[in-house]
C-alpha cells in the first residue's frame, strides 16, 4: 500500500506543478490553450491505449464498451450535480470564475469539482498496481496531464482573487488525496481476478474520457487556437512514445 501511495503521490505532483506554474507565471490564454491541448492529448492516449486495450484483450467488446459507457455517464453525473460547475474549472480568460464575494459558495464547488477530476486518473492507477508492475509510462503520462489541468485552473483562481494559501492548499490537498486514493483502490482490487480488474479499467477509462471531453477540451479550444489538434495529437503521441521507451 505504501509502494501505490508513493507511485500515486509521483503521478498526482504534476497537479502542484502547473499549480506552482499557474500561480506564479503570467501565461497568456494561447499559452494555457496549448498546455492544455497537449494534456488532453496526453489523458486521451491513457484512456485508449493503455487501459480500452486491455480490457478489449480481457473481457471483449461488449463488456468493454458497457463498462466504459457507464464510467462516463458516472463522471458526467456526478460533474452535472455539482453547483457553479460551469465556472469550476476555467482558465480565466475562457469564462471566468466568480469570486466568492460574488457567488457565496463557489470557492466549495471548485474544490469538489477539483478533486472529483482527480478520480479517475487516481482510479486508472490505481487499478493498473493492482494488476501488477507499474506501469511506468502510465505514471509519466497522468503526471504530464495533470499539469495542464492544474495551470489552467490555478490561474483562474487567481484571476477571481483567490488567494495563494487557497489555491496552493487545495491542490496540495488534492495531489494527497489522489494519492491516497491510488493507494486504496490498488488495495481493494489486489485480490480480484483479471477479468473483474479489466472491467474497472474500462469504467475507469470512460470517466477518464468524461473528464477530458468536459473539462479540458472546452478550454483548449476555446477561441479556436491554432493548431491545438496537432498540439493534442503530439500529447497522444507523447504516450505512444514513453510506452515504447519504457516498455521491457
Amino acid at each position: 500500500m505504501i509502494e501505490a501511495f508513493a507511485w500515486g503521490l509521483l503521478a498526482s505532483s504534476g497537479l502542484v506543478a502547473g499549480m506552482l506554474v499557474g500561480v506564479t507565471g503570467r501565461l497568456a490564454h494561447r499559452v494555457v490553450a496549448a498546455v492544455m491541448s497537449v494534456g488532453a492529448g496526453v489523458l486521451l492516449a491513457t484512456a485508449t491505449i493503455d487501459l480500452t486495450t486491455h480490457a478489449l484483450e480481457q473481457v471483449g467488446v461488449a463488456a468493454s464498451v458497457a463498462s466504459i459507457v457507464v464510467g462516463a455517464v458516472v463522471f458526467s453525473l456526478a460533474n452535472a450535480a455539482l453547483a457553479n460547475a460551469r465556472d469550476r474549472k476555467r482558465c480565466g480568460e475562457c469564462v471566468a470564475q466568480p469570486t466568492e464575494a460574488d457567488a457565496p459558495g463557489s470557492g466549495t464547488s471548485i474544490a469538489l469539482g477539483t478533486a472529483l477530476d482527480a478520480i479517475p486518473e487516481a482510479a486508472v492507477l490505481g487499478i493498473s498496481l493492482a494488476d501488477g508492475a507499474p506501469d511506468i509510462a502510465l505514471v509519466l503520462g497522468l503526471a504530464l496531464g495533470n499539469v495542464p489541468e492544474a495551470l489552467s485552473s490555478a490561474v483562474g483562481m487567481r484571476h477571481a482573487g483567490r488567494s495563494f494559501r487557497y489555491v496552493a492548499g487545495l491542490w496540495s490537498a488534492i495531489a494527497l488525496g489522489a494519492a491516497l486514493a491510488t493507494a486504496f483502490a490498488s488495495r481493494a482490487l489486489i485480490h480480484l481476478g483479471p477479468a473483474p480488474i479489466a472491467v474497472t479499467e474500462a469504467g475507469a477509462a470512460g470517466a477518464l474520457l468524461a473528464m477530458a471531453a468536459e473539462t479540458m477540451i472546452p478550454e483548449a479550444f476555446h477561441g479556436s487556437p491554432r493548431f491545438s489538434g496537432t498540439l493534442a495529437a503530439i500529447g497522444y503521441v507523447a504516450l505512444l512514445v514513453l510506452g515504447a521507451a519504457t516498455s521491457p
